[in-house]
């Protein structure tokens, strides 16, 4: 792939930072920690089919559900020196009461190593998810499909508060299906992502960011192209960060993407540029009460049969208040609006745009550092053009956790 140079010369000379994509690497100072617990969900799900009764009858799909997930997971952070290796995830298994055709396990790991080499961290990364496919993902009959996804990185992030800054990203990530009818989806992308900037403690950090991608589609297969499909986007874009005293938070970036097939039928455009953003907003209102605000637009691989890609657009309101030391109650509303291609080796009709309204609420009780309780609920709605896979849902978990 054209991006392999790019990968390789910067694992050849990384020295510190973050992925790419989003993924949490430990800073290289972090404390020795070994933390290992077990949970156990139970879930009640309205409607488990994520589409109207009639496809949830030809998925031969029961909408009501309740599923239990026994899991066990994992955290250990062992530094050496001014270095460190880490592992965190968890293995589980999904049991259906009435669907139970999609009892799956359920399974996620990610680890890495990081130096800190002066004004540098350096830092490898992989990291592994198995698990059955959402069904509000799936845009056909069928629904039994298990999917995997890979992902290597190197990254590299230079400076100090006060300062220049800079940055180099480079990541691999590979999304296969156990399904036939779901691995014409299966993709290949890598990305590299370069950073440069200048941070004040008073002013903030404002950084010029570089992105550029290739998604590979193998199995996909167009009509006088039997040797797969693809696209490759480049971002260019700007980005700042500031505190304004202990209790607001600020950060966004705004840019153009540009975003090019490498095929396309008579009469599709094979390129075009759409702007994308992130933006960020914290306010501490007291000990007790923090609200959060988050928005972003972005170009992604689709990941489902007759797509290329999507353009996702966010936005969420949340809010968090701490009932004295053993209860935290949250409240929040999330919107998520998805544009697709259609591609033209769609056998049928897919969605092509949905809009998600989803309001969540929940409460934790915490009884001791390794023993809590957590009740979530959670109501989407969404609408398509397809009215088939229009649907609403009312989702109640409860959770227990018990550290070791």
């Amino acid at each position: 792939m054209r991006l392999r140079p790019f990968a390789l010369g910067a694992l050849a000379c990384a020295c510190g930072g973050t992925s790419v994509a989003a993924q949490t690497v430990p800073m290289a100072s972090s404390e020795r920690q070994y933390h290992i617990s077990g949970s156990l969900q139970a879930v009640y799900d309205s409607n488990f089919a994520r589409s109207t009764e009639a496809i949830a009858v030809q998925r031969g799909i029961e909408p009501k559900e309740y599923t239990l997930i026994p899991r066990v997971n994992f955290n250990i952070v062992q530094p050496l020196g001014r270095q460190m290796v880490y592992v965190n995830g968890g293995a589980g298994y999904q049991l259906h009461r009435e669907n139970d055709q999609l009892d799956r396990v359920q399974a996620n790991a990610a680890g890495g190593y990081v130096a800190s080499l002066g004004a540098c961290q350096a830092s490898a990364t992989s990291s592994y998810r198995v698990a059955q496919s959402d069904l509000a993902l799936l845009d056909t009959p069928r629904v039994k499909n298990l999917t995997e996804s890979t992902t290597i990185g190197a990254s590299t992030q230079c400076g100090s508060a006060q300062g220049l800054i800079g940055a180099v990203n480079v990541q691999r990530i590979e999304n296969h299906n156990s399904a036939k009818f779901q691995r014409e989806a299966d993709s290949d992308t890598e990305l590299l992502g370069v950073q440069v900037g200048y941070g004040n403690p008073s002013l903030g950090v404002f950084r010029l960011i570089y992105n550029y991608s290739q998604s590979e589609f193998p199995n996909r297969v167009s009509p006088g192209r039997p040797i797969g499909d693809g696209f490759f986007t480049q971002t260019f874009a700007l980005s700042a960060e500031r505190g304004l005293g202990s209790r607001i938070k600020l950060g966004a970036s705004a840019g153009r993407t540009m975003v090019k097939r490498e095929f396309a039928p008579p009469g599709v455009d094979q390129k075009f540029a759409s702007t994308t953003y992130s933006a960020q907003a914290s306010y501490k209102l007291g000990s007790r009460m923090t609200i959060d605000l988050q928005g972003d637009r972005a170009v992604q691989p689709a990941g489902r049969p007759g797509k290329l890609y999507d353009i996702t657009t966010n936005g969420s309101i949340s809010g968090a208040y701490n009932l004295g030391t053993r209860y935290l109650v949250t409240l929040g509303h999330d919107i998520r609006d998805v544009k697709s291609n259609a591609d033209t080796s769609a056998l049928g009709l897919v969605v092509t745009k949905s809009r998600t309204n989803s309001t969540f609420a929940s409460i934790r009780y915490t009884q001791s550092r390794r023993a809590s309780l957590t009740l979530d609920v959670r109501y989407d709605e969404r609408n398509t053009d397809l009215p088939e896979f229009d649907y609403s849902s009312t989702r109640v978990s409860l959770s227990a956790d018990i550290g070791f």
